[in-house]
Order: structure tokens, then sequence, then C-alpha cells
């Protein structure tokens, strides 16, 4: 295990923003993991876990703990379950499930990220997420992760991993699980997930032309990562109880809402679009993007401070015009001030 000192962090975030950390290590085992635990342990570093970056805002200052970057690797098939190691890139796993003829996790396709914070985020996308599809109920079959509480190795089933929109239990204790691998299971025999409204048109389609779809779909609503820097949708669409959807609803007809857990979940990008009018909006070199508002854009000469008070306009705004409360999806590494 190697640690170096005062590593730009910018260059490993889909952002491309932020400061230095002070100490970072890349591990591609679970030894090299548990020692540099054990540094940060041996110093009280606080730690922060890096896989692609790419649900991550960290400080203009950078970050004064140890970050762990996760680069543990490996594909392997045990019989219809696929078990990659948490550093694997997710799109290029979806990528290899396409063309072996295998359902399950096409609709996901083009998510920028590594497959170990796949399960921590539960990502989703049109009509899908990683805990179940529509062709395979449970999709993420089961996670191992190093419990730094015990110090094991363990396997959490789907069951156990507490997801929720967009949440599960390694999101809301971050400091107790290291995702190691993650297994999927898949089929050959499904059909298209057309259930999200800008891929109805896939009934008939085979998995290489929904992949190719999915990709054509998001490159229209989010930025060129080559070109500008983002870390994709930046809030989470709000869930409300009943009757506020219903008070929504009387004033925006249009709004498009969904059934949630608790309550129903409402489109914030139509509401910043058709009330609010907030594309375009800017501070200093960040805007919300012109395609898709739920995304802000880091432009050339932007710096986290930027991002932040961006955000954080649009929250007052949203909760002064619409009594809503907004959820950050995008994690904030460092006191950032606005």
């Amino acid at each position: 295990m190697r640690i170096e000192e005062n590593v730009p962090l910018a260059p490993h975030t889909t952002f491309r923003l932020g400061g230095p950390a002070r100490y970072f290590s890349c591990i591609k085992t679970v030894e090299e993991l548990r020692q540099s635990l054990d540094f940060s342990k041996s110093r009280n570093l606080e730690i922060l876990l890096l896989g692609g970056g790419s649900n991550l805002l960290i400080s203009d200052a950078g970050f004064g703990g140890l970050v762990i970057k996760i680069e543990i690797t490996g594909v392997e098939r045990e019989g219809d379950t696929l078990i990659a190691g948490a550093g694997e890139s997710w799109d290029a796993l979806v990528a290899h499930t396409v063309a072996g003829g295998w359902w399950g996790l096409e609709n996901l396709s083009g998510i920028p990220g590594t497959v170990g914070a796949a399960p921590v985020q539960n990502i989703g996308a049109y009509g899908a997420e990683i805990k179940d599809s529509a062709e395979v109920r449970d999709t993420l079959a089961w996670v191992e992760v190093l419990d730094r509480k015990s110090g094991e190795v363990v396997r959490l089933q789907n069951a156990a991993c507490g997801f929720g929109y967009r949440t599960s239990i390694f999101k809301r204790l971050p400091a107790r699980y290291v995702v190691l691998r993650a297994a999927f299971a898949l089929t050959k025999d499904g059909t298209p997930n057309a259930s999200y409204k800008d891929l109805a048109d896939i009934a008939r389609l085979n998995l290489d032309e929904i992949r190719q779809k999915v990709l054509e779909v998001r490159s229209q609503k989010f930025p060129d990562l080559s070109v500008e820097g983002t870390a994709g949708s930046f809030f989470l669409n709000p869930v409300v109880s009943g009757q506020k959807a219903a008070e929504l609803l009387e004033k925006y007809p249009g709004l498009p809402t969904f059934a949630a857990e608790k309550g129903r979940k409402v489109s914030l990008a139509w509401l910043l679009d058709n009330v609010l009018h907030a594309k375009g909006m800017r501070e200093g070199g960040a805007r919300l993007y012109e395609r898709q508002p739920l995304v802000i854009v880091a432009g050339v000469g932007a710096s986290a401070r930027d991002v932040t008070a961006l955000k954080e306009k649009i929250k007052k705004e949203v909760q002064e015009k619409l009594d809503i409360m907004l959820e950050e999806e995008v994690r904030v590494v460092g006191v950032i001030h606005s």
C-alpha cells in the first residue's frame, strides 16, 4: 500500500472541482484496504471513500483526511449471477451484460461511476433501479462489504441492504461499510422495460438497440463530461404528502407525479422548468443545465463555491415559492461557504 500526500482531487471527480487530499491511497485488495484504514486510525484521520467521483462535490480547500480510492476489479459469472469488483466501471459492466445477451441492467446504461457506488446510491434511471428491474425482481443479488465495526468481510443479501429512493444502508451508515464486490442476477429471457416515457418506443428492440437508445436519451439530457463538469442530477425529486401533491396538481395541472413509499414523488425538473423558469440560472461559473434543470454544470473557471451558491439559491427559491424542502443527491465534502 502506498500513501501519497497533497493529491489534487479535481481530476478524480466528474465535477472536476475541489482542492487536494491531505493523504491519498489507491487500494486494489482487501488487505490494502485494511492497511489504509489502520493508517487513518493511527493518525485519527477522517476517511473519504472514492470510486468514480461521479456523485461528489469537493470543497475548494480539499479534504484534510485520507481519501481511499477503491480500485478492486474483476468480473466473473456464477450461473445467471454476474459478480463484479467495486472498482469496475459501471457502464463497462452494463455493456458487458448487453453484449452477452443478459437482461436486467440495460436501462442503466451510460451512468458514470463505479460498480461499488451503484448499491450505495441505489442508482436508477429510465424506469429501473439497481435493486430490481422489470426483468428481474431482485437485480442486485448481494453486496460483499468490509464491516469496519467487526473487521470482517460479509455478504448482505438484497433485502438486508435497506434500499430506498436513491439510498441504502451503505449511504445511511457511511462509516460502517466499504463495498468490495456486488452480484447481479440477470436473465436471458427478458423483455424491454418501456415504462419511462422517453423509451416508449423500445418494445420491439433488442438489447443492443435498447442500450443505444438509452445512451441517446442520456446525451440529450446531460452535458458531455469531456467538455463540462457535472455530477448529474444534483437534487432528488421531492416526495410529498398526498395532500401536498393534490394542492400542487390543482395549481399546476401538468405536473408529473408518481407513487412513492411515503406519499407522491413530484417532478422537480418540471417545477424548475415550468414554474420557476430556472433553466440557465447562474452563479459564477456554475449554471443549471439548459436541457435538464436538475443538473448543475461547472463551466470553465467555476469553483465548488459557485456550485454551492447556486444549489443554495435553488433550494431557497423552491422553499419560498413551493414550500418544498429539497434534498441533495450529490454528496458535498468539506465546508463550502457560499
